[in-house]
């Protein structure tokens, strides 16, 4: 991991509070049908999804998880908005970051 992405998870955001972010930000194909399937197997029931999930094995070298969440969660959005814009998905988005 880099040492300042490092920082920036260890510290929590701190360093960057009050910081604001405004742009476009066009959105490939992949990430939307990565998203899609992502909400589609949260709607997924069944015995299957009863029953515990057996962590999976991860490498020594691999990076903590990150967790979106919490990330979003320091966000304070004004303006979010999608759009498609000759065949491409273009989204929108004025925030700042608090803390």
């Amino acid at each position: 991991m880099h040492p300042v992405q490092k920082h920036l998870f260890d510290t929590n955001f701190k360093d960057l509070a009050g910081s604001k972010i405004e742009g476009t930000i066009a959105i490939s194909d992949e990430l939307i049908n990565m998203g899609i399937m992502d909400f589609l197997n949260g709607l997924k029931s069944g015995a299957e999804n009863d029953a515990p999930s057996k962590p999976s094995p991860a490498p020594a070298a691999a990076p903590p998880a990150l967790d979106t969440k919490a990330i979003l969660a320091l966000l304070e959005v004004e303006t979010l908005k999608f759009r498609t814009s000759e065949g491409q998905a273009m989204l929108e988005v004025n925030a700042s970051l608090v803390s």
